[in-house]
């Protein structure tokens, strides 16, 4: 058997919620496992193992109970000691105020004030300053151990833990030198463009949160939020209005692609305080109130080993929208553009990013 130990922290706030999310936060080697098995499948797999499929490697390696039967993985993750400290706080306790950038990223978790005060709290089990080490075993050949340390690299360099974690929750970051670069990392695996990185400048945690809340909201704003002049000479406005318009049912739209659904369903718009709400759903082919698409576009702050900070933009385009599908709203059938997506992916204020 083979083992070794890494050192993580988790730098910014991670709602990671065990079996009472609003009063307590866990660490649990189960949700390592799963975003190490997220990361495996995206990226295709190991290049060393092609040309067998990676749900074959992935059995091997995390184990299935396809077909019906049980088959045990190989690799056993475990969580030992580190420096945990968990409290329930929301949005305004983290330094997100109310329609701030980064409430952009937190605004599930963000309470309701009326009057400057708490009417509604939404506060949530959270890890702040937490650090811990990930214990890595594995029982299968050693000729899969680098593959394994790449695997690793690649989560501890571009993953992260909890509720919000593709909106900047729960980064991670290694506590001291990682395994390997992050492009060594990639190149053990049979996929690696499946991901295209690129980054803001950031200069600490909270900035990071705080630009990458500031670019998302400049992509999508519109309605009241819309109405600054800055925003409404953004080159996404004009994306931003006609979903906006769809949404609102206005007269002219029925035949216009939407462009939300590229980014994460379901969603649920709701105008006019509430009192109208329409909602999205990814799958036509299921009742309404079925059917999830989780947002392709990832942001995560990063820290490297020599302490610089980068707000990553992550584009999976292993999991965005496929072409040519169809979302619902409000049970009738919309074309979907990626129009939107692939804006964001040209934007001139994002650099390439290689680790």
């Amino acid at each position: 058997m083979l083992a070794e130990t890494f050192n993580l922290e988790i730098i910014t706030p991670a709602f990671c919620g065990g079996a009472r999310p609003q009063k307590q936060a866990e660490l649990r080697p189960a949700s390592i496992r799963g975003q190490l098995r997220w990361w495996f499948r995206v990226l295709g797999g190991f290049k060393s193992l092609a040309p067998v499929p990676v749900s074959s490697q992935e059995a091997e390696i995390f184990g299935s109970i396809a077909g019906g039967g049980g088959r045990a993985g190989k690799l056993v993750v475990r969580i030992a000691g580190g420096k945990i400290t968990a409290a329930v706080k929301d949005g305004q306790d983290l330094g997100h105020p109310n329609f701030s950038p980064s409430a952009y990223l937190t605004f599930p978790v963000q309470s309701r004030e009326i009057g400057g005060r708490k009417a509604q709290s939404a506060g949530r089990g959270v890890l702040l300053n937490a650090s811990f080490k990930l214990v890595l075993l594995w029982r299968g050949p050693s000729s899969r151990w680098k593959d394994l340390r790449a695997l690793v690299t690649v989560f501890g360099h571009l993953g992260a833990l909890g509720f919000r974690s593709r909106r900047a929750m729960g980064s991670l970051a290694f506590s001291n030198q990682p395994p390997l670069p992050l492009a060594a990392a990639l190149a053990h695996f049979a996929n690696p463009e499946s991901i295209l990185i690129k980054a803001l400048p950031a200069q600490d945690a909270k900035d990071a949160i705080s630009v990458l809340g500031g670019w998302l909201k400049s992509c999508r704003a519109h309605g009241r939020s819309g109405q600054n002049e800055q925003e409404q000479k953004s080159p996404y406005f004009e994306f931003a209005r006609q979903d906006h318009d769809i949404g609102y049912r206005k007269a002219g739209t029925e035949n216009l692609p939407a462009m939300r659904p590229a980014l994460g369903l379901p969603i649920i718009q709701r105008i006019h305080n509430g009192q109208n709400t329409w909602e999205w759903y990814a799958d036509p082919s299921r009742k309404k109130g079925k059917g999830r698409f989780a947002s392709p576009v990832i942001l995560r702050p990063h820290r490297d080993a020599k302490g610089n900070w980068r707000a990553l933009v992550i584009f999976v385009e292993a999991r965005k929208w496929p072409t040519g599908k169809m979302a619902l709203l409000d049970d009738q059938p919309r074309k979907v553009s990626l129009d939107l997506y692939e804006a964001m992916k040209r934007d001139p204020k994002l650099q390439p990013f290689s680790g």
